[in-house]
């Protein structure tokens, strides 16, 4: 059986059981964007008997479809914000159910995980800032000193920080690397200056240590966060924020 048929059968199994009140996809298809080598990540809701149901349809990565059988209570706290599946937050971001007996309360948890609350946006940004921040100064100290492939590597572990930091600026949920250009593409973020063609680039050469391509980012991102209510912490960097900015 092709995985399009096993999924096609799930589905029809799912649809027909009353004890599962939701189901949907993740990953690329639930993105809509599939592609040949695209598996299916399927998660299906139920009301009770979450046990019996995780027997029938044994989570074993790499199978396809891959199944995910949670409780409605446990997809309420799957990717809180300081749980150890906030990291999963963006694989519900421009999702939609593929059908949902509840009402609808399905597709509403799914879309309040595919963005940030505002209290929760600023504090990520706030934290991820700093950490952008620390490794730009680490990055540029570096390359000063002449030590190259440190400044590098700083460099590369900066843009993960800049990233999170640009998209909680926006309330949003920082994508996983491989749907940035997508969601750059179809979902901009406010300013041409974030767009595809002008970002990406920079980050590219970012992550390869260029450091005026470092300086850039830090330059159009000092403005957006002292614009959120994060000036305190781009300040808390004292007098190199000068030299951070202009060299």
């Amino acid at each position: 059986m092709s995985a399009d048929e096993a999924y096609a059968e799930l589905r029809a199994l799912a649809r027909r059981d009353p004890n599962v009140v939701g189901l949907f996809l993740g990953g690329s298809r639930g993105k809509g964007i599939a592609t040949e080598h695209s598996d299916y990540d399927v998660y299906v809701i139920v009301r009770r008997n979450v046990g019996d149901y995780r027997r029938r349809f044994p989570l074993r990565h790499g199978d396809d479809p891959e199944i995910i059988v949670l409780s409605l209570a446990e997809l309420r706290r799957h990717g809180a914000i300081g749980s150890e599946s906030e990291w999963n937050r963006y694989n519900f971001a421009h999702v939609t159910v593929e059908f949902d007996k509840t009402g609808g309360e399905i597709q509403q948890l799914v879309d309040e995980k595919g963005s940030l609350p505002r209290d929760a946006a600023r504090s990520i940004a706030a934290e991820a800032l700093d950490g952008y921040i620390n490794h730009y100064y680490r990055s540029a100290k570096n390359f000063r000193d002449g030590n190259e492939l440190a400044g590098r590597l700083d460099a590369a572990e900066s843009v993960p920080y800049f990233l999170t930091t640009l998209f909680a600026l926006n309330e949003r949920v920082r994508p996983f690397n491989k749907y940035l250009r997508w969601e750059l593409e179809q979902y901009p973020l406010p300013g041409a200056e974030w767009s595809s063609e002008r970002l990406l680039p920079l980050l590219d050469a970012a992550v390869a240590g260029d450091l005026a391509a470092q300086r850039t980012l830090f330059r159009k991102i000092e403005p957006l966060a002292r614009g959120r209510g994060q000036g305190a912490v781009i300040d808390g960097w004292a007098d190199d924020v000068d030299w951070l900015r202009d060299g």
